[in-house]
């Protein structure tokens, strides 16, 4: 009796079951439904781009995802999940088990937290995706035959349960591109997942850390049940993100949002709630599965409790962070069934990518010094005084010829508070994040505003800037080597949230400066 006829059986047994206990919230009115959602949707498929329940009625879920398990794996626990389901009305949780640091790699014991999770949810009847969560391996091939190992065990042990889904490549990045890399990773793992569970749904990561969903949708992979994941940071990524969820959803895709978080990329600033409740309208407007990142005490924006929440749910409003706030109002605003007569059609845009807002207008532009061209500059944050500078910037060209990128370098100038040394990050560019290097010097002759500044150089795949064009935004970060706060508010190139022309960051093209004023 496996699978189809089996799994609906269990659907239904679990549901007369659980359907006594379900427990009151604490702190406000509970989200009780007559039913589970596994009860209520039962196997999930793929069809013409949407998933889709037993049915064939498009289904949207929604709920968390937990951190790093070998870090917060006392929050992945069957009573943290029930309180998730009873009070905050999730209908899917996402176990990330890291495969590097200090994960299954170097600790396959950290997948007993995996089948603690898969056990949890298969008693209270919500979905449960099994995330191979790859980050610094930014190469699934890495380790691709311990993934085939993690993933054969796991379609054998859970193929008869209509709730699992597997998530086979959390974050690809580093340079690996779908064709290139990810795809045949993906092709093989399904094979090896599909010998023993031949229909529960799998997601396959992206590349730039999931978000090159465009590439994967131009050329999809030929399992029917397979779903592309695409993830983003409120306080990092805006409307062409959302531009490509549409192109994708054009091509037939089905997107699956595994990861986001109302933070920026690094777990910090903001939290961003308006720009995440832009996307978040936007996801359920499209029907959208979507999870949050995470389920964490740890003291970043993005952690959805404060320090020392209680690991056996039962949170008040003084457990939860402003992050965890929001996105339990807009889990429980939500249903898992979607209209899809109501969906927009895909293409037709939606929503708006407004600025963070806040800070001071930027002062003192100027012409460029030598040239057409101009620096456009923001802050992702206005808080000057957490672990990261967050410069996001733009070049215009106001000329009449096109300019090379690869013939540019742009300064960002700042004080490092005495800090021993800085680690530099692109979390996005519209050249291509692989396409732009940074590197970071001491200021000759500094003063209290500038003793280091971090240069960015471009590749000759970045292309050109054409005349009357722009390069579009580069979204940089810069954290001190040992994670620490910096003041920004003695940094040179620091300043507002909105964008503006800039002088306060130079640029250099061949060597001779073209754009703004260096430090002196």
């Amino acid at each position: 009796m496996r699978m189809k006829q089996w799994k609906k059986w269990t659907a239904g047994a679990s549901a007369a079951v659980l359907a006594l206990s379900l427990g009151m919230s604490a702190w406000s009115s509970p989200v009780l439904a007559a039913t589970t959602p596994v009860a209520q949707h039962g196997q999930l498929s793929v069809s013409n781009g949407k998933l889709v329940d037993a049915s064939g009625k498009p289904v949207q879920l929604r709920g968390m995802s937990s951190h790093g398990v070998q870090w917060y794996g006392n929050y992945v626990n069957r009573d943290t999940m029930k309180w998730l389901r009873d009070d905050w009305g999730i209908s899917v949780f996402r176990v990330a088990m890291y495969t590097a640091e200090n994960g299954y790699i170097s600790n396959p014991s950290v997948a007993n937290k995996v089948k603690e999770a898969v056990a949890a949810a298969k008693e209270l009847g919500v979905y449960v995706i099994i995330d191979w969560h790859i980050l610094s391996d930014n190469d699934p091939n890495i380790y691709k035959a311990q993934a085939k190992s993690f993933f054969s065990e796991m379609a054998g042990l859970y193929g008869n349960l209509p709730n699992v889904i597997y998530e086979i490549a959390n974050e690809p990045n580093g340079g690996v591109t779908w064709n290139g890399q990810i795809r045949p990773y993906a092709l093989e793992v399904t094979q090896t997942i599909r010998a023993k569970d031949p229909d529960n749904p799998i997601i396959v990561g992206t590349g730039t850390w999931s978000q090159d969903i465009q590439d994967a949708a131009d050329n999809q992979l030929p399992d029917k049940n397979t779903l592309y994941a695409l993830h983003f940071y409120a306080g990092t990524h805006g409307q062409y993100l959302r531009d490509r969820i549409d192109y994708a959803l054009g091509k037939k895709a089905a997107i699956f949002v595994t990861e986001w978080g109302t933070s920026d990329a690094s777990g910090n600033g903001g939290p961003y709630l308006s720009d995440s409740k832009t996307w978040i309208d936007f996801l359920n407007n499209r029907g959208v599965s979507w999870v949050n990142w995470s389920l964490s005490d740890k003291t970043e924006s993005s952690a959805a409790l404060l320090p020392g929440a209680s690991s056996t749910g039962g949170w008040s409003a003084n457990n939860l962070s402003a992050s965890g706030k929001f996105v339990r109002e807009q889990i429980r605003a939500g249903s898992t069934s979607i209209d899809s007569g109501t969906t927009p059609d895909p293409g037709t845009g939606g929503g708006t990518d407004p600025d963070n807002g806040g800070g001071t207008t930027p002062s003192e532009p100027s012409t460029p010094a030598n040239g057409s061209l101009v620096l456009q500059y923001r802050s992702a944050d206005n808080n000057p005084s957490d672990n990261a500078l967050r410069p996001i910037f733009n070049i215009k060209n106001n000329g009449s010829t096109a300019v090379k990128l690869s013939d540019l370098k742009v300064r960002y100038y700042f004080n490092n508070d005495g800090k021993s040394g800085d680690q530099t990050y692109i979390d996005w560019a519209n050249v291509g994040g692989s396409n732009v290097t940074t590197t970071s010097a001491a200021v000759s002759g500094s003063n209290a505003t500038a003793n280091r500044y971090v240069e960015f150089s471009f590749s000759n795949a970045a292309g050109a800037i054409p005349a009357g064009g722009q390069s579009g935004e580069i979204h940089a970060r810069i954290h001190p080597s040992d994670w620490s706060n910096y003041d920004e508010s003695n940094d040179y190139s620091y300043g507002s949230t909105s964008f503006g022309d800039w002088n306060k960051m130079t640029v250099y093209d061949q060597g001779k400066l073209v754009w703004g004023t260096e430090p002196k």
